[in-house]
């Protein structure tokens, strides 16, 4: 009886993992009827075991037996790898050729979604409508534009990658397994970072920065950072392994080493913000773990980085860099410019990524011409491009991002069986706002990193409202003598 039961055990179990790998919302009836008999132990004193009762509906035969949705979920996850590892823009680096890597997962990502319908399930939040309304009036802005063909450009290539991605996030990564996986692929994204700046490491006057690609400038390198680290930090948090967690925690604080070796303020200041969110929001434990490491660490970065950096850091309107000052008065002008064109061009700009060639063709700040940079603002940079309603579809979307995922941290930190979620969505939060601080000071309207994050942030709330629904505290054992006095 008892080897029949743990064989029936294996099996069970064994075929629930196919069946999920394979069908995604495929019943899990094997599975909560063997947890049902063997729960799962979980530390501290009480157990938690899927519901007996929570079982998905059972799929058609074709849905079923369709291979698509698993095929492009791998793509999916392919392309959210090669987007921020940048590995195709490294492979063009070290071969002078494109391979086109890019296409190769896209395009069958993008297939699979449409044709497995599992395109609708990006719509679970309000961040995808809000996202999708912002490119809408970008559409809608683009005939009113200072340069109509090339703002339409530039709206072509925000769908084809940016906003795609988010249907591609938010559609195929369907359960918290999945979901893990992504975590897992932006995690290994900042390894290959970490080890692009050392390969490829370029100076700028001093400053770390790469020397090639869309991120090679510093202050775009630095936000880069800001945005993936904390999944390489969520690596550490839950790997079971002593020598990955060691190694991603290291390769944190080198991330941070790079940061700060940019000599970007404006990365320094979301760095800061990050150290607050963190003592904010970190579980007490981790808490105590920063405020205990954390100046020793901070004694460690004033004695690696150099004097040079830290001036510069220190430097905005006055002080040693005259570099600094320059690019803080340039900086400047480039926000009054940018909240101007906003008061005078309020419903569509100067159109989707016009401010640079508006500003220098119509001021005379060198000689008879502007300076034709961006706004170094990415809100008023979409302000000032699209209009007061494309910052607020904007503001819209990124608020609703942190909206889902402060909601499902909150209600994992209440559920002791969920502290697996409370951690990778704390992380994913850490990284969106020290992204969001950085940007303040950059042009990053129409990069993908938002997007992406959204359609994350939409495919984590509802898979964790599944594992909220599915995983259910057991009771807690009664006493020794209960059953015996009775």
């Amino acid at each position: 009886m008892v080897a029949s039961g743990a064989e029936s055990l294996k099996v069970g179990v064994l075929c629930c993992s196919l069946e999920d790998f394979l069908v995604p919302n495929g019943a899990q009836l094997a599975l909560s009827t063997a947890a049902a008999a063997h729960p799962k132990p979980f530390r501290g004193d009480r157990q938690w075991r899927p519901a007996e009762t929570a079982i998905s509906p059972p799929l058609s035969a074709t849905q079923s037996a369709s291979p698509l949705p698993p095929i492009a979920f791998a793509m999916g996850l392919a392309w959210v790898f090669v987007q921020f590892s940048m590995v195709h823009q490294v492979m063009a680096r070290l071969f002078g050729t494109s391979f086109y890597l890019l296409y190769v997962v896209a395009i069958p990502s993008l297939f699979g979604l449409i044709i497995s319908g599992a395109i609708w399930r990006s719509f679970r939040g309000r961040t995808t409508y809000y996202w999708l309304a912002f490119t809408i009036w970008m559409a809608v802005a683009t005939p009113f534009s200072s340069w109509r063909s090339d703002s339409a450009h530039l709206l072509f290539d925000y769908v084809r990658a940016p906003l795609a991605l988010l249907f591609v996030t938010a559609g195929l990564a369907i359960s918290w397994g999945r979901c893990r996986l992504v975590l897992k692929a932006l995690g290994w994204a900042c390894v290959c970072n970490l080890l692009s700046s050392r390969l490829f490491e370029r100076d700028f006057g001093e400053r770390g920065g790469l020397d090639f690609g869309s991120i090679a400038n510093p202050n775009d390198f630095a936000a880069h950072l800001l945005l993936v680290l904390p999944f390489l930090l969520w690596i550490g948090l839950s790997s079971k392994w002593i020598l990955l967690r060691v190694a991603a925690f290291l390769g944190v604080g080198f991330g941070i080493f790079l940061v700060l070796s940019t000599a970007s303020r404006g990365a320094s200041i979301a760095l800061g913000a990050d150290v607050l969110f963190f003592l904010w929001r970190a579980p007490a434990r981790q808490k105590v773990a920063l405020l205990l490491l954390g100046p020793i660490a901070a004694c460690v970065f004033l004695v690696a980085v150099p004097g040079t950096i830290w001036d510069r850091i220190r430097s905005f309107s006055s002080g040693p860099s005259i570099e600094a000052v320059e690019s803080f008065e340039s900086r400047r002008y480039l926000l009054d410019k940018s909240i101007e064109y906003t008061l005078k061009f309020p419903l569509f700009g100067v159109g989707p990524g016009q401010f640079a060639s508006y500003e220098g063709g119509h001021s005379a700040v060198i000689g008879t011409h502007g300076t034709w940079h961006n706004t170094h603002n990415t809100f008023t940079q979409v302000s000032a491009e699209c209009g007061i309603p494309g910052l607020l579809f904007f503001v819209c979307a990124i608020a609703s991002s942190l909206y889902l995922l402060n909601s499902t941290h909150r209600e994992a930190r209440r559920r002791p069986e969920c502290r697996d979620i409370s951690t990778a969505v704390f992380c994913i939060m850490l990284g969106m706002v020290g992204f969001c601080v950085a940007i303040t000071f950059l042009s990053f309207a129409y990069f993908y990193y938002l997007p992406c994050m959204g359609g994350l942030a939409v495919a984590i709330r509802a898979a964790a409202q599944e594992e909220f629904r599915v995983r259910v505290p057991a009771a807690a054992p009664a006493f020794p003598g209960a059953h015996a006095g009775a």
